[in-house]
């Protein structure tokens, strides 16, 4: 543990200033955000009186079975890459330390990479939740041990789940087997959301007449059979000054987790490292092989394509790469599903509005997917990347390279969204146009911005691919691009409004050539360009620097 803070100071010393401030003052306005919000949600439900606070209740427990389902789906995954595929692994369980001291090490970082950033979202809308009902002293480290056992139930079931696959299941085959729990842990989570019809419940509230049965059954008992709802009753009693028994389960669980991991780890861990160790032995052929298909047509792109042929092959050999293009899939669906059942008035000027802000929502989802597959492009290469840099090319053909094989993918996906939403919500020439155009240059700028902010401040050491996109620059790229996508809409936002509410005045396109139209397309697209080369030619100097 000393030389993991030890590195982390020096890495807090040594990193880029300008960088760290801007993630400061981020995280600054996030958190003043969400308390802000909370407390004005708080005085706007306590105006109707128990009811209106029951309603915050309820919120409250879907929001922690949301981010607890969050962390249950990457657990197993992340667990497995933490607890055995970890690059100080050889030096660990190298010395006179007990085994489950080690896996107690790795699990602690299993719980950074899965469940820190849902502990961060979740402390400041408890504490303000606190503030609002004047909770005593002991509501604050009560409700900051609450929050930290619940992410960190699924993080020890994880790590138990991966303990066991290494020991039972083919070592070949442990990561399609973690793969296929993935799948299936999603599936059930859409299913179990979508099985809700949460469409249903905000048609109801729209109609007066059954404002008031929502409110009541909102405001009802909540579900106190699953740690959500314990975390969520325990954290509303303290903050009225009285002790729920739900806190009692969650420390039971995560004593028995505490106790049952270590005997586990010190009878199977080191045993089973040792198991994927023998297994990783390369089968070299010997035998020569003529290029394929798609290597020959991506040959004919020069190096770059010979690049992108290797990328696209590493990708498909391991399946905790590849079966994140099953959740792509996944997340497009859940969209679009989600946004075809939105119960929208038949009026076109509000169908257009909503069409076009939830076009800020797609660019959210684009920056997710990016900071798990752009800005690790380069940092995952590891120690090969200084195999990489023998080869007759440059850096900038190599930050190039990556960029040319991930935008097929994030274009695809904003297109996918931009397109399909477009037409199940009936949006005009105008908004469709432009959600196009917006969503070509999210997929443009974001993946430059990923590659390049990668190939900037890569992580060739990195332990495990999980730490890569929780660094401080994969927090300053989710930052960035967040902030990009944003621009983006803004840039149309007066053109589409204009062909929306005076659609009689500006028909067709028309609305394109006035002179916030023409002064929109010229900075979507200076932003575009700009913001593409320049992040991929500031990555590639850093990375010409880096030797």
């Amino acid at each position: 543990m000393r030389l993991k803070l030890r590195g982390l100071r020096n890495a807090l010393l040594r990193g880029p200033k300008v960088g760290f401030a801007v993630l400061a003052l981020l995280a600054a306005l996030l958190v003043w955000a969400e308390v802000a919000g909370s407390l004005r949600a708080l005085r706007f439900l306590g105006s109707f009186g128990f009811i209106g606070l029951g309603v915050f209740r309820r919120v409250l427990e879907t929001g922690l079975l949301v981010l607890s389902a969050g962390v249950t789906f990457s657990a197993v995954t992340t667990a497995i890459s933490t607890l055995y595929l970890s690059e100080d692994l050889n030096f660990l369980l190298a010395q006179p330390v007990a085994a489950w001291r080690v896996f107690a090490l790795k699990v602690g970082e299993t719980f950074l990479a899965a469940g820190l950033v849902p502990t961060l979202l979740t402390w400041p809308v408890l504490y303000a939740l606190g503030v609002f009902f004047a909770a005593p002293w002991w509501f604050y480290p009560l409700t900051t041990l609450v929050t930290v056992l619940l992410y960190a139930l699924p993080v020890g079931l994880g790590a138990l789940t991966a303990v066991l696959l290494m020991r039972l299941s083919p070592v070949s085959r442990v990561r399609e087997v973690a793969t296929g729990l993935g799948v299936v842990i999603s599936a059930g989570l859409v299913y179990a959301v979508r099985a809700l019809h949460p469409e249903q419940l905000v048609a109801r509230a729209a109609d007066p007449l059954q404002l008031g049965g929502v409110l009541r059954e909102l405001s009802g008992g909540g579900n106190l059979s699953w740690p959500h709802g314990w975390a969520a009753e325990s954290v509303w009693q303290a903050a009225h000054g009285s002790l729920h028994w739900g806190v009692w389960p969650l420390l039971g669980l995560s004593v028995l987790l505490g106790v049952a991991a270590p005997l586990l780890a010190g009878y199977a861990y080191q045993a089973g490292w040792a198991r994927n160790l023998d297994s990783s032995r390369l089968r070299l052929d010997p035998a020569p092989r003529r290029p394929g298909a798609v290597q020959r047509r991506l040959a004919r792109l020069g190096t770059g394509g010979l690049l992108a042929h290797k990328d696209l092959t590493l990708t498909l050999r391991d399946p905790t790469q590849w079966s994140q293009l099953l959740v792509l899939v996944a997340l497009a669906a859940v969209y679009l599903v989600s946004i075809r059942s939105l119960p929208l008035p038949p009026i076109p000027s509000f169908r257009g509005l909503i069409g076009y802000l939830q076009l800020a929502f797609q660019g959210f989802v684009l920056a997710g997917v990016g900071v798990r597959l752009a800005f690790p492009a380069l940092s995952t290469e590891g120690r090969a990347y200084w195999l990489l840099r023998t080869a007759p090319f440059t850096a900038a053909q190599l930050v190039q390279a990556k960029f040319l094989g991930l935008l097929p993918v994030m274009l695809t996906l904003s297109l996918t969204l931009a397109l399909l939403s477009g037409l199940l919500l009936g949006l005009g020439t105008v908004t469709l146009l432009a959600s196009v155009l917006i969503g070509v240059c999210n997929a443009l700028s974001l993946t430059a911005l990923g590659v390049g902010l990668g190939a900037a401040l890569p992580r060739f050491t990195a332990d495990n691919p999980a730490e890569i996109g929780f660094s401080p620059g994969g927090l300053l790229y989710i930052a960035l691009a967040l902030l990009l996508s944003l621009i983006s809409v803004a840039l149309l936002a007066r053109p589409v409004l204009l062909s929306v509410t005076a659609s009689q005045l500006y028909p067709g396109l028309s609305a394109f050539a006035t002179v916030w139209g023409a002064g929109g397309l010229a900075g979507l697209l200076a932003l575009t360009g700009l913001g593409t080369w320049g992040a991929l030619r500031w990555g590639a100097a850093r990375l010409d620097r880096l030797e």
